[in-house]
């Protein structure tokens, strides 16, 4: 991949994500994290509006790997940053697991990565927060 960054975190926070599960926590304590592990600019977080993979919120992936943790707590993110951006290790019992057939059973039809760009829902870019379907 052609990343300008070491890792590239996507945090999502659509409504049921961020309202409903409170991931918008989960964002603020990544951001916290990063400076208490001295991680360098080369790490980058964005708030997503909506993954497609509600029922499994809070959602969290980890670019360039593309590794995808689910139902993460504001408890979980330290663990994420010392093992995964800072050790190079998956955290493996955060990992979203793929249901039988191979189906992550997304509730949303979303284009994520229209969902994703930068500053999408993100107050301090004027981005736009999401509509109802966001997930």
């Amino acid at each position: 991949m052609n990343l300008p960054f070491k890792h590239h975190i996507l945090i999502c926070t659509g409504p049921r994500c961020g309202g409903e599960r409170g991931s918008n926590r989960v964002r603020q304590e990544f951001r916290k994290e990063f400076v208490r592990q001295g991680l360098p600019p080369s790490v980058k977080d964005t708030q997503c509006i909506c993954f497609g993979l509600c029922r499994y919120g809070p959602n969290v992936i980890v670019y360039p790997e593309g590794v995808v943790y689910a139902q993460v707590a504001p408890r979980d993110v330290a663990t994420i940053v010392r093992e995964h951006l800072v050790g190079g290790r998956v955290v493996e019992r955060l990992l979203l697991r793929r249901e039988p057939g191979g189906q992550e059973g997304g509730a949303a039809e979303t284009d994520s990565a229209a969902a994703c760009a930068p500053g999408a829902g993100d107050p301090e870019s004027g981005g736009d927060p999401g509509g109802p379907e966001g997930g």
